[in-house]
């Protein structure tokens, strides 16, 4: 894993421009959550556990997805398998037909528009639904109190107690992805919000909440001079390693007071999709354009991209 070392910001410049992200990603969540979960509209909120199953099966299906499809999948499965998806899945199972149809149906005869073949080292896209669906099914299976009850046990414990069950359990852990998955942390800041900020049923502190650092956030980060030392792929040194950086992100994130991660995190996340393009980023018209090294322009900063072909690869 090649690194490299970089002009960075100075450690004022850095905490004015975590601030910023931090406003942008906060509006941006407060307007758009619901949206940004993909919950059905004939999903009611004050169905806690329903909420809580259905939640655990997009965070599942989404890793390594195409976000559009997978919530397009997972809406159009409840929507005509009904409850029973969320509390019955081996029922399900026994009708798999219909499931796999529903599968070919949003994402192609081969599962192409979900999971992009070519990314994924010859797996096929059926194969990654299929484990992560068995995944969610033995997870259902096996509890013995209702989902959102553990949630919020958890929860009174603290946000990291939370995001240590749901990425070490042995079931789960089959259906993830990576170590650290981001997935699971997506999850848990999803999980941390409805109880705190939605249901009121436990006062979480927003401060706790994770990063989830894709490659999009981690090019921010670099593109900005956030970070002075840059993680990089072997023969390809312009491609940033987000998962290589994302602990060190999130440690300098979460020492600037009054910061909450997950909103930092959003924040760079939608400054990448509407202005730090990875061909052409509009520094002239984004909001982090008076501070950050690219928007100043360092063409050093400007060369970082998030994927190994041009485009945007969203959540």
């Amino acid at each position: 894993m090649p690194k490299v070392r970089q002009k960075s910001l100075e450690s004022h410049e850095i905490k004015q421009l975590v601030y910023r992200l931090q406003s942008i990603g906060q509006q941006f969540w407060y307007q758009h959550w619901h949206e940004s979960m993909a919950l059905p509209d004939k999903l009611t909120l004050d169905d806690h556990e329903s909420v809580v199953r259905y939640l655990l099966l997009r965070a599942l299906l989404n890793q390594q997805g195409d976000t559009g499809r997978v919530r397009k999948l997972v809406s159009r499965l409840l929507a005509n398998l009904g409850p029973q998806l969320l509390y019955e899945p081996m029922e399900v199972a026994k009708q798999f037909d219909e499931v796999l149809t529903i599968f070919r149906q949003v994402g192609g005869e081969k599962g192409a528009e979900i999971y992009r073949v070519g990314a994924l080292g010859g797996i096929k896209p059926l194969s990654l639904f299929l484990y992560r669906f068995a995944a969610f099914t033995f997870f259902v299976c096996r509890l013995q109190y209702k989902l959102c009850q553990i949630v919020e046990e958890k929860l009174k414990q603290g946000i990291k107690d939370l995001w240590v069950f749901f990425r070490d359990d042995p079931i789960l852990e089959g259906g993830w992805v990576g170590n650290d998955p981001k997935a699971a942390r997506m999850l848990t800041n999803w999980l941390a919000w409805m109880f705190s900020e939605v249901w009121n049923k436990i006062k979480v502190n927003l401060t706790e909440t994770l990063m989830i650092v894709d490659g999009h956030v981690g090019k921010v980060f670099c593109r900005t001079g956030v970070m002075e030392e840059v993680s990089y792929e072997s023969g390809r040194p312009f491609i940033i390693l987000a998962k290589e950086m994302r602990s060190n992100i999130e440690i300098l994130v979460k020492s600037i007071p009054q910061v909450a991660p997950m909103f930092v995190d959003e924040g760079a996340f939608q400054v990448a999709m509407n202005w730090c393009f990875e061909a052409k980023p509009n520094c002239q018209e984004c909001p982090l354009q008076d501070i950050c090294l690219a928007g100043r322009g360092s063409s050093d900063h400007l060369r970082w991209s998030a994927y190994q072909k041009f485009g945007s690869v969203p959540r």
